[in-house]
């Protein structure tokens, strides 16, 4: 038979490195890894960037804080529908009626639906954006160069 890789063997490492290299994972020592583990919490990606942007051009601290409370509340429950609470967006900053105004804000920018029910926190679906639809951020309109608000 012919051998089409006949210098692999030279690859081969020598009982005697394997020897010292067993021991170590026979003990539980852990081989350092190239990337370390994140620790605490994070933001979840991927995070679509358009839909973002189209959250960062809403008016006010609010609406941005509160579509980032969202989408580490979606990466935590891996769903795209979450309940809300007020508990969340207190440590994004946001009080309660900064949140109602915030919901509204971005359910206008077509960024999210929301179901509400008297006296239960609101159940937000992110929704998804077309990249090549038109900014539909309300009370902004691009005419020309100037912009309107």
């Amino acid at each position: 038979m012919n051998d089409s890789f006949p210098s692999l063997e030279r690859l081969r490492l020598p009982d005697e490195q394997i020897q010292t290299h067993a021991p170590a994972i026979s003990k539980g020592i852990k081989i350092s890894s190239p990337s370390p583990k994140v620790r605490g919490e994070f933001l979840k990606g991927p995070i679509p960037l358009d839909w973002l942007g189209r959250a960062a051009k809403l008016p006010g601290k609010a609406s941005l804080a509160t579509a980032l409370a969202i989408m580490f509340e979606v990466g935590r429950r891996r769903s795209n529908q979450i309940k809300l609470t007020t508990a969340i967006l207190n440590r994004f900053g946001v009080n309660r009626k900064a949140k109602y105004r915030a919901l509204k804000q971005l359910e206008g920018a077509q960024l999210i639906s929301v179901i509400r029910t008297p006296r239960k926190n609101p159940i937000v679906t992110v929704l998804p954006v077309d990249a090549e639809s038109p900014d539909k951020t309300p009370g902004r309109e691009v005419t020309g160069m100037a912009l309107a608000v």
